[in-house]
């Protein structure tokens, strides 16, 4: 038997697959992936309400959460099911919602404190997430004043 180390690895590493079938443990058996730890998520979740009108980018994000940006993406989306900048979105068009269902302030007002970069990208956004355009969405959603 020649005892040169390839020979010894490749005889290792051949036996590897057969030990972990005999032992039961399959690709389908690993754990499942772990998102966010639980002050990142809180220290990113944290830093994007407090900057919800502000150009908000990634690495931002990923710094408050004290992980790079790529492992942060990746793991962000593990915790909550959407990308960051998905959550933030998200987030915006929830947040002008609640702006045109309750209020007069200009559409326009409302895509500038919400950091949208003008009212057009604001309203293509919010169309394409809703189903309507923000004029649409206050008519349907403010409140009924009585006369009278």
């Amino acid at each position: 038997m020649d005892s040169s180390p390839s020979l010894f690895l490749h005889e290792s590493t051949a036996a590897l697959p057969a030990h972990s079938a005999a032992a039961g443990v399959c690709a389908d058996d690993a754990p499942p992936p772990r998102g966010l730890g639980t002050r990142a998520l809180a220290r990113a979740l944290d830093h994007i309400e407090r900057h919800i009108g502000d150009s908000l980018t990634l690495t931002d994000i990923a710094a408050a959460a004290c992980i790079s940006r790529f492992h942060f993406a990746r793991l962000f989306r593990v915790s909550t099911g959407q990308s960051p900048m998905e959550y933030v979105l998200t987030k915006r068009i929830a947040l002008a919602k609640a702006q045109l269902a309750c209020g007069p302030q200009k559409i326009s007002a409302t895509a500038a404190s919400l950091g949208f970069f003008d009212q057009s990208h604001f309203t293509r956004t919010f169309r394409r997430m809703t189903g309507y355009s923000p004029r649409e969405f206050r008519h349907l959603h403010a409140p009924v004043t009585r006369h009278g």
